[in-house]
């Protein structure tokens, strides 16, 4: 367990929560990047970066772990890059992940803004690699 002073080591401790937030948001933007990368459907990035609430964000989220488990009961893989990466997400951290996300402050939209933005733009980038290797 992580012990802070109160004023002396907020910076240490905003510090420690961003890294902690921006460590979980690669295991949700894999999560995206499969799907873009297996079904061509940007709209799971698109509706999360521009989430205006956690709770809609964190349903978002949701819908597409809907979607992923759903392609992984199917046996259907078009791209094999997308189905060895679906094959290597660690759903413990991505958990991890959205309880992060719902701990943000849900008045500090710039702070969700700059979450959201990180996960789409992650989940961007993985899911180019996945199509142009795959």
């Amino acid at each position: 367990m992580f012990v802070f002073k109160l004023k002396s080591d907020e910076k240490a401790f905003i510090g420690f929560l961003r890294s902690v937030i921006m460590e979980f948001a690669k295991d949700i933007a894999e999560v995206l990047a499969v799907l873009i990368a297996e079904k061509g459907n940007y709209t799971y990035v698109d509706k999360l970066g521009y989430a205006p609430s956690k709770d809609l964000a964190i349903y978002y989220i949701r819908e597409a772990l809907r979607d992923l488990h759903s392609l992984i009961n199917s046996q259907r893989w078009e791209n094999s890059k997308a189905k060895e990466k679906a094959d290597k997400i660690n759903f413990d951290r991505v958990e991890r992940g959205i309880q992060d996300l719902a701990k943000l402050d849900p008045k500090d939209k710039k702070k969700l803004r700059e979450v959201t933005a990180l996960i789409s733009a992650k989940a961007l980038s993985i899911s180019a690699t996945l199509i142009k290797e795959g």
